[in-house]
């Protein structure tokens, strides 16, 4: 029998809060939930006749309306990142096609991409970056690409992380030019495109903690994909914890940041992970 998934993982609907949020910021109603969905339906009906290779990744009501809640509701954007949405997916096939829990367990395990449990007091999961600990000999920066996008793809089922969002913190400490030169401009280009246009998420900000002089080369490769809406999320704070409790409040900011979080736990993301794994089989 599969293990329950936990309720911190997966939350089952929307708190009052969260509902409330999503009917001043979204536009989401009961009526407009159900309107979306059968216009959205509609909408990919006439664009399969058109293209018949075309095929949903899920065909639920549950993943539709995760594109209508990243789009404000908003039928014709929300059709857009659809089609968007696979249309990476087919481009990066390499990076996403056969991915398992066992290729992206030693990134989880090397603390590099980290997802953590608990959202903030506001509800947004937060998700932490250390490049510095990918190890050039064994892994590459797009094996930890492979992550995030295996990741987001199954944290994003959770109704309250749709309506909250997610805030990301990159911790560039210890970086050395070996390290920094694993970023090229592929790479850029491929995470720009999968935050701006190309998966139903709110990206509510970027903090970038402890870089270094040479951040600047990432950040040289990065800002030519941005949109302007995006730069405006990106925080640089470097050493400044004040900084970067302006933007995540102490309570919230990881323990690794003398913030008041648990210090990253692979094993919690990992369980979750599993549990999904166990429902599918």
């Amino acid at each position: 029998m599969a293990s329950p998934i936990d309720p911190r993982w997966r939350s089952g609907g929307l708190c009052e809060k969260s509902r409330e949020k999503a009917k001043v910021e979204l536009n989401e109603t009961d009526e407009s939930r159900v309107e979306g969905v059968a216009a959205l339906r509609e909408r990919i009906q006439q664009h399969t006749v058109e293209n018949e290779d075309f095929k949903l990744v899920k065909d639920t009501d549950a993943f539709l309306i995760a594109f209508l809640r990243a789009r404000k509701f908003d039928v014709d954007r929300a059709f857009k990142l659809l089609l968007n949405y696979h249309a990476f997916r087919i481009k990066h096939a390499d990076i996403i096609d056969d991915t398992t829990l066992d290729t992206v367990r030693p990134v989880l395990e090397q603390g590099i991409s980290c997802m953590f449990g608990d959202r903030d007091a506001e509800g947004k999961r937060m998700i932490m970056f250390r490049p510095a600990r990918i190890d050039p000999q064994r892994m590459h920066m797009q094996d930890a690409l492979r992550t995030l996008i295996y990741v987001l793809d199954r944290v994003i089922e959770d109704e309250e992380t749709q309506v909250n969002g997610f805030v990301f913190v990159q911790d560039f400490a210890d970086m050395t030019l070996t390290k920094v030169m694993m970023f090229d401009r592929t790479r850029a280009s491929v995470v720009m495109e999968l935050f701006q246009d190309a998966f139903p998420a709110r990206f509510k900000g970027f903090n970038v903690v402890n870089q270094s002089t040479l951040f600047s080369v990432v950040w040289t490769l990065a800002r030519p994909f941005m949109k302007q809406k995006l730069r405006d999320r990106f925080h640089m704070h470097g050493a400044d914890r004040e900084s970067l409790f302006s933007q995540i409040p102490q309570a919230d900011a990881p323990a690794e940041l003398d913030g008041g979080r648990p210090a990253y736990d692979p094993s919690d993301v990992l369980s979750f992970l599993s549990s999904l794994e166990g429902a599918s089989a």
